[in-house]
């Protein structure tokens, strides 16, 4: 395990731990309608903060709950990431400065909505990118203790097993999960998405988190995944696993994935990606 892996391991550890304690203990507020945020939140995104510039002082860090509109918990988040080097969701993948080379892109509380009504689908997702390229990625489940984790180029692991994608190419049998936005509308994109995909694939399922949607996907527990409205920080760590475990993600058009254009199709192979690709582009 790198230098970069074994932080996010420890800041994904931390993180989870303080999920755990706050689990059922503490209140929500609101960001926008239907986007909900905890004390929980903050403090995880704070201790990730801590442990990763720590290691690392000269790098970046985008952070949800540094996106300017995460009402005021008291002193429960301050964040001590100097101006410079945090940075905003238009800041990266291929619109990353040139000058800000590697950057921790991090969701504290992915499924903060299950969180706040004890639905045990929540994680916390790291992942350290340069530019578009993701370097090395960690999602935590701290419900069922499970890790994912990958570096780039030396494969996916669950726990410390390998894992690969399902090698069903068949859309009939695939077990495919929808990401919606926050606040879901009846004419959205992955509205569209469900209705397109729910006749084809075997099944369809909601999460409530695209991070452990892409984990599943990586894993082999899912076939593949649509998220017509993710933000970098629910998509950079999981697209790495997915992809070191042989998995295909590209933009829901079939360009290629680009953390500065998240619309994203995860599947497991080719096969049901280019089929997934006609489905949603008829």
């Amino acid at each position: 395990m790198s230098e970069f892996l074994d932080t996010a391991v420890r800041a994904a550890h931390e993180a989870g731990a303080i999920l755990r304690e706050k689990l059922g203990k503490v209140g929500f507020r609101e960001k926008s309608r239907a986007d909900l945020v905890t004390e929980a939140d903050v403090l995880a995104q704070r201790a990730i903060e801590e442990i990763v510039l720590d290691a690392f002082p000269c790098h970046c860090f985008l952070g949800e709950e540094s996106q300017g509109k995460t009402p005021s918990f008291g002193d429960a988040f301050a964040s001590n990431v100097p101006a410079g080097q945090m940075l905003r969701e238009a800041q990266c993948g291929s619109a990353a400065p040139a000058d800000k080379p590697y950057t921790w892109i991090v969701d504290p509380l992915d499924g903060t909505t299950n969180f706040v009504h004890r639905v045990p689908f929540f994680c916390t997702s790291i992942a350290l990118a340069r530019g578009n390229d993701i370097i090395c990625a960690a999602i935590y489940n701290p419900n069922t203790n499970e890790l994912y984790t990958a570096e780039k180029g030396c494969g996916a692991y669950l726990n410390g097993a390998k894992i690969t994608t399902s090698s069903e190419e068949d859309p009939a049998h695939a077990l495919v999960a929808i990401s919606y936005e926050t606040e879901a509308r009846s004419d959205s994109l992955d509205t569209l998405a469900f209705q397109r995909c729910v006749t084809v694939c075997q099944a369809l399922r909601r999460t409530g988190s695209t991070a452990l949607n892409l984990a599943y996907v990586a894993s082999g527990r899912f076939e593949g995944m649509s998220c017509q409205s993710a933000h970098p920080w629910d998509v950079a760590a999981g697209v790495l696993i997915l992809q070191e475990a042989g998995g295909v993600a590209t933009n829901t058009n079939g360009k290629p994935f680009d953390l500065a254009n998240q619309p994203l199709l995860a599947t497991a192979n080719w096969s049901l990606q280019n089929h997934f690709l006609k489905v949603l582009n008829p």
